[in-house]
């Protein structure tokens, strides 16, 4: 048997472990390859496509590649460390340190190259499923292709990759002597130390780092984001690597819980796991934290946004700019005509209101009456005023971003040549007259005293049914050139066009990220298979039966995937809390939906995993 061949060989029969491996590296390789079959779509490469778009779906393959390269190295040098014992029983056997190295190269370059296939096989699969889904996804409908560059892409450059860290790693092979490679399996198992300084600060760090964020409103939180994750970082690092341990050994003194049942084997070196496995939980964490920021703030403002526009009154609406009746006229003849050739059934609403100018003492402002108020209100769904002697100012209950400027509003009106006005403020269900500026409804009098002063203007509105919102576009886009003119399906069609891909390649990364963080979970815990076989194997000796022995599992199996993904769920709504604060809006809904729908996914992880590692455990440990 040639040297090659053994190679081969051992790689087969050591084919559980290996798996693990090549899933955690496969997925990357998919994953990649499916973003760049997206991002080199001949529709998204089109001329007409924004270039900031394009130039963000690059730099992001970038991101995914370069993320990938620090993944796989890590995976890779998990993969060796776990495998030391064996290491010095193959030097035991005769084999040179010159041939462990040669062999390592053998094993990651033949898994790389499986894991580079099979990830461009499975992305060509996953990536025309996605075409196929694009015109929900993204809102425009991508046609199937075979995409050649992304095949020679992903081939050459993950080809390199894996080339490049196997030659890389060989420096990283241990090189202690062959009893301490025997005895690694051992080593580290004494008495674990726990600083309770670290563990304090854990605490201290995390809950200063969240007090800061939650607190903070505004630009402030642009100034506190990189000192609270800075912190909030650190703390983490110390929850996993000290105070996780310290509670640990507080529930072992418990002789109540710690000697109930199966508690005791399940404990007693649930310490040493969790010493070993902490820089796995940080690095998970933040991977996941990413994540659910990313996605969650995305979808968030996603639905800020279309809940803004959706919130316009008006489907169409005409503002005279120039004050030029004659041009407002014309407009609204050619406005008219595509609504009759698009056969547009529309209802049309014209307001007289008057413009009242910025000065010293006010921003600009305008004035309708109740007469034009009480017109409108039947159509478009408010509430009648209660007295039409008084003056009131009308807001409506939607609050955006743009409300701040009308948030200084008068509480005395000024009235041309009489005296002031006490100013009430109503809040209605939808806006009369579209604008940044606050609207005031006063008496037919004091309306009349405003127009000899500042003149009076029209502005005309359209009410459509949402059904014809493409017709809606349509006529939008050929009146595009028309000056004053607003429509809300185009607004909501301009936000999808230029947003959407946007959010495509957030949630693309942020998918990767986590998926890949399942997937390194996944590997971490194969990694383990020996030691915990040893384990179970004398306690299976010792009569325990196949139901509590799953029991074990499920709990040791439950501890390593849910640790790191409860702690990145809480800095996750955390940060999308101070995030929505820095606009001065709340939590949206949509981001804990973001959260549960991952959560989901890590639960079904969770559930096929522990199923299959406690098969393969059970089966390795009833072995005679």
């Amino acid at each position: 048997m040639t040297f090659n061949e053994f190679i081969f060989k051992h790689t087969i029969r050591n084919k559980s472990l290996y798996l693990a491996y090549l899933l955690s590296t496969l997925t990357t390789v998919m994953t990649f390859f499916t973003f760049s079959t997206f991002a080199h779509h001949p529709m998204l490469s089109h001329e007409n496509m924004s270039q900031v778009v394009i130039v963000g779906m690059n730099v992001s393959s970038l991101i995914i590649f370069v993320f990938s390269f620090f993944y796989v190295l890590y995976s890779m040098d998990i993969f060796l460390q776990s495998r030391k014992k064996e290491f010095g029983l193959l030097l035991i056997q005769g084999m040179s340190p010159k041939q462990l190295r040669k062999m390592v190269f053998g094993e990651n370059t033949l898994v790389g190259f499986v894991a580079t296939i099979g990830g461009i096989l499975l992305g060509l699969i996953f990536s025309q499923l996605l075409l196929f889904l694009s015109k929900s996804i993204l809102g425009i409908e991508l046609p199937f292709y075979f995409p050649m560059y992304s095949i020679i892409i992903t081939f050459i450059a993950f080809t390199l990759l894996f080339f490049s860290i196997s030659l890389f790693i060989q420096l990283k092979i241990p090189k202690m002597d062959i009893q301490a490679l025997l005895q690694s399996d051992e080593n580290g198992k004494g008495e674990l130390k726990v600083s309770p300084f670290k563990s304090l600060l854990a605490v201290l760090l995390i809950g200063g780092g969240y007090t800061i964020a939650l607190i903070v409103k505004g630009i402030q939180v642009f100034f506190s984001m990189i000192p609270v994750i800075l912190v909030v970082i650190v703390g983490t690092h110390f929850l996993f690597n000290q105070l996780s341990i310290l509670v640990i050994s507080r529930l072992k003194k418990n002789k109540h819980r710690f000697w109930n049942k199966t508690n005791m084997l399940v404990y007693s070196d649930l310490g040493f796991r969790m010493k070993d496995n902490a820089r796995s939980f940080f690095l998970v964490s933040v991977i996941t934290t990413v994540a659910f920021a990313a996605i969650g703030s995305l979808t968030g403002f996603k639905e800020m946004t279309y809940s803004s526009v959706d919130a316009m009154t008006y489907d169409f609406y005409l503002t005279d700019i120039d004050g030029k009746k004659q041009e407002l006229a014309k407009n609204l003849d050619v406005m008219q005509r595509e609504i009759d050739n698009e056969n547009l059934d529309m209802m049309e609403l014209r307001m007289k209101l008057v413009n009242v100018p910025s000065n010293e003492h006010h921003n600009g402002y305008r004035v309708i009456s109740h007469h034009t108020y009480q017109e409108l209100a039947q159509f478009i769904g408010n509430k009648a005023l209660p007295d039409d002697s008084k003056t009131y100012r009308v807001e409506t209950k939607h609050e955006d971003m743009s409300s701040n400027y009308q948030k200084g509003y008068l509480k005395q009106l000024p009235v041309p040549n009489q005296a002031s006005l006490s100013v009430e403020s109503i809040q209605v269900k939808k806006e009369v007259i579209p604008g940044f500026q606050n609207v005031y409804v006063v008496p037919k009098e004091v309306y009349r005293a405003f127009i000899d002063q500042y003149g009076e203007q029209q502005e005309i509105g359209w009410l459509a049914d949402n059904k014809t919102r493409d017709k809606q576009v349509h006529v939008a886009s050929r009146l595009a050139d028309i000056q004053g003119l607003k429509s809300k399906a185009l607004i909501m069609q301009s936000i999808t066009d230029i947003y959407t891909p946007v959010l495509f390649v957030g949630f693309f990364i942020g998918a990767i990220f986590f998926v890949s963080a399942g997937s390194f979970l996944y590997f971490r815990l194969y990694s383990d298979m020996s030691v915990d076989t040893e384990k179970f194997r004398m306690v299976y000796q010792l009569g325990i039966s196949r139901k509590d022995m799953k029991r074990m599992v499920y709990r040791q199996v439950a501890i390593l995937f849910f640790t790191p993904i409860i702690v990145s769920s809480i800095h996750g709504i955390v940060a999308l809390k101070s995030m929505y604060a820095m606009f001065g809006q709340v939590l949206q809904i949509t981001a804990f939906w973001v959260i549960g729908i991952f959560l989901i996914i890590q639960i079904s992880y969770y559930l096929i995993a522990r199923a299959f590692y406690f098969k393969k455990l059970y089966k390795e440990v009833t072995v005679d």
